[in-house]
C-alpha cells in the first residue's frame, strides 16, 4: 500500500494539462506541505478541482459539482479540514476562515469560474 499522507491525490480519468509547456494526462503530483493527511478528491467530469499554494507553501484545494449551490474548500493550515464555500451576494463565504488577500483573490476566481454549475 502506498503511503498518500504527504500527496494530495486527486484520483480520476487523465485529464489533459500543460504543465511548464509539456502536456500531461492529468493533474500533477502534489507534495502535500501539512502534517495533516491530505484529502482524497475524485476527480470527474462534473467536478471542478483547483489548486493554489501561497507564497508560504500553505495550499488550498477548491472543490465544486455541477448542480450544487455550494462549493468546498480544503486547507492544509487547517487540517484539510472541508470548508463550506456559500454565497453571499454574489461572493464567496467560508464563515469563520481567515483568508489572506492572495487566498481570498483564488476564491473569488474559483466561486466566479463555477458560477454555471450551480444551476
Amino acid at each position: 500500500m502506498t503511503d498518500t499522507s504527504h500527496r494530495l491525490v486527486l484520483p480520476g480519468d487523465g485529464v489533459p494539462l500543460c504543465v511548464d509547456g509539456t502536456v500531461t494526462d492529468g493533474l500533477p503530483d502534489l507534495t502535500n506541505h501539512h502534517p495533516a493527511p491530505a484529502p482524497v478528491i475524485e476527480q470527474r467530469p462534473e467536478r471542478y478541482v483547483a489548486y493554489f499554494e501561497n507564497t508560504f507553501g500553505e495550499q488550498l484545494v477548491f472543490v465544486h459539482d455541477d448542480g450544487e449551490a455550494d462549493a468546498t474548500l480544503y486547507a492544509g493550515d487547517v487540517d484539510w479540514e472541508p470548508r463550506r464555500v456559500s454565497d453571499a451576494n454574489g461572493l464567496p463565504d467560508v464563515g469563520d476562515m481567515i483568508l489572506s488577500r492572495e487566498e481570498r483573490a483564488f476564491l473569488c476566481a474559483c466561486w466566479i469560474a463555477t458560477a454555471w454549475r450551480n444551476r
